[in-house]
């Protein structure tokens, strides 16, 4: 049985202007736009989001807090671990970030209610040398992991790679990606997979879909991805330059 993950996009904005990632490099910039707005995802929607994904037997108990986001410009995410650490029973419950808003104060506001926090530190040494440890030394009970050496992965838009020939390299390639989670983002559309932007493949939103129609439909176009060559039935997965 394939087990999913849980992805919530709690806030819209980020810091970075990393200009690998989609949000930066989608040519459309109308529908970039509400990425660089202060949008957010209900506290409900995000408790709800859970509660319902623990009905389904296929789900594996991790939730992240972040997708194409930074969620420490979050001001209610101290809370928010706090609230679903307090009233949920999960395997693992984590976030991905800079690390650019870190502070003594919200770490002690996470410490032991994060089970996991990976730190991407994109400073130069010394300084990222000085904040690894820094970082490191203000949580005594959550799981740190930080990366001190990110390699960017190509997205569709990516400047700087050969996007078209890397999609026309792995069109024949099966991918499991789309099984690997559920992802809701601030505007509560479902997303088939990492490079989804902005919901490419109208899989609707929650909870007007249900989290069970949604993992249903998505399993059954899963199915062709499953299969050589199957990256052809969709036109968003024909120009995916990822492996």
């Amino acid at each position: 049985m394939i087990l999913f993950n849980l992805d919530l996009e709690t806030c819209s904005n980020c810091n970075r202007r990393c200009p690998t990632c989609i949000r930066n490099s989608h040519p459309d910039r109308e529908v970039a736009n509400p990425w660089f707005e202060f949008n957010y995802l209900p506290e409900e929607t995000i408790y709800q989001a859970i509660e319902d994904a623990q009905k389904l037997e296929m789900f594996g108990g991790t939730v992240c807090l972040n997708h194409y986001n930074e969620p420490l410009m979050d001001s209610r995410i101290t809370e928010i671990v706090k609230n679903i650490k307090k009233n949920f029973a999960l395997k693992e419950l984590y976030f991905h970030t800079n690390g650019d808003f870190m502070t003594e104060e919200i770490a002690a506001k996470l410490d032991g209610y994060l089970d996991r926090i990976v730190i991407t530190l994109y400073m130069e040494n010394p300084v990222k040398a000085q904040r690894n440890e820094w970082v490191k030394s203000l949580f005594k009970t959550t799981n740190v992991v930080t990366i001190t050496n990110s390699v960017h992965v190509p997205t569709h838009y990516s400047p700087g790679y050969p996007v078209k020939e890397l999609a026309e390299q792995h069109r024949m390639h099966t991918c499991l990606e789309p099984s690997m989670r559920i992802v809701i983002n601030h505007r509560r559309q479902y997303l088939f997979c990492c490079d989804d932007f902005n919901g490419n493949f109208g899989l609707g939103t929650y909870p007007e879909t249900s989290m069970k129609d949604h993992w249903k439909k998505k399993m059954e176009m899963q199915d062709f991805l499953l299969v050589p060559g199957g990256r052809m039935k969709f036109e968003h997965c024909k120009n995916c330059p990822r492996t």
